[in-house]
Order: structure tokens, then C-alpha cells, then sequence
């Protein structure tokens, strides 16, 4: 997939729910909506991809298994909140995009405790 596609897929779209949205706003919300996820379906493969490519490097550098996985669902949860927000976003609902973000940075913090407490559990071994 190739970004080429992608945009087009996005121009038209744009094109249609900007004329649809003068008589009726709420399929064009629609065809916003369902760009978006066909978007994201489009990309999926080439971040799985990533994925997999940061795994193998994983292999290679001592960071241990759960670490990568650790920071692999941060990316994940960043993504989907910014995807989310957005959807809300283009619907109007600004006060939901917000909270979307909240809980996704919420939901950063704890997936990535771990993390930070073995960093502080290593910098209290070096430190004597």
C-alpha cells in the first residue's frame, strides 16, 4: 500500500462528505467514519510489519522480552487513542476527544510502571 492510495482514498472521500454534509450531515459523518477505518485497515499490514521488525531487533539487543512488548502496547495504545479522538474529533464531539486522550495517557502510565520501576530499581543498584 502505497501513500498514493491512501491520500486518494482520503481526497475523495473528503470531496463526498463535504458534499454530502450540506443536505445531510449525518451520512457524511458516516463516510468520514468509515474512510477512517478503512484507512487503518489499509495500514494495518505495514504496521505489522514494524512490529515484527521491532521484535526481531529485540533479539539482538539485551531488553528483554517484556520490555518490548511493554513499549509495543504503548505505541498501540497511542495510536488507537489518537484514532479514536480523532473520529470524535470530526463528529463535533471535542469533549470526547479529550477524554479519549486522557484515558490513553492514563492507560500509558500504567502499562509503562513496570518499566519505570525497573529503571529505578537499576539506577539504586548502580548508584551505592
Amino acid at each position: 500500500m502505497d501513500i498514493f492510495t491512501i491520500a486518494t482514498v482520503g481526497i475523495i472521500a473528503a470531496v463526498l462528505a463535504v458534499i454530502l454534509k450540506r443536505e445531510n450531515p449525518s451520512t457524511a459523518l458516516m463516510v468520514s467514519i468509515a474512510t477512517s477505518v478503512l484507512i487503518f485497515v489499509m495500514i494495518l499490514p505495514e504496521l505489522a510489519t514494524v512490529v515484527n521488525l521491532i521484535r526481531r531487533l529485540s533479539q539482538f539487543v539485551d531488553l528483554g522480552a517484556g520490555h518490548v512488548t511493554t513499549v509495543l502496547k504503548i505505541i498501540g495504545i497511542a495510536y488507537a487513542a489518537e484514532f479514536g479522538s480523532q473520529i470524535c474529533a470530526d463528529a463535533g464531539e471535542g469533549a470526547i476527544a479529550s477524554k479519549i486522550e486522557l484515558g490513553g495517557k492514563v492507560l500509558i502510565m500504567a502499562v509503562s510502571a513496570p518499566i519505570i520501576v525497573s529503571l529505578v530499581d537499576q539506577l539504586f543498584f548502580i548508584i551505592p
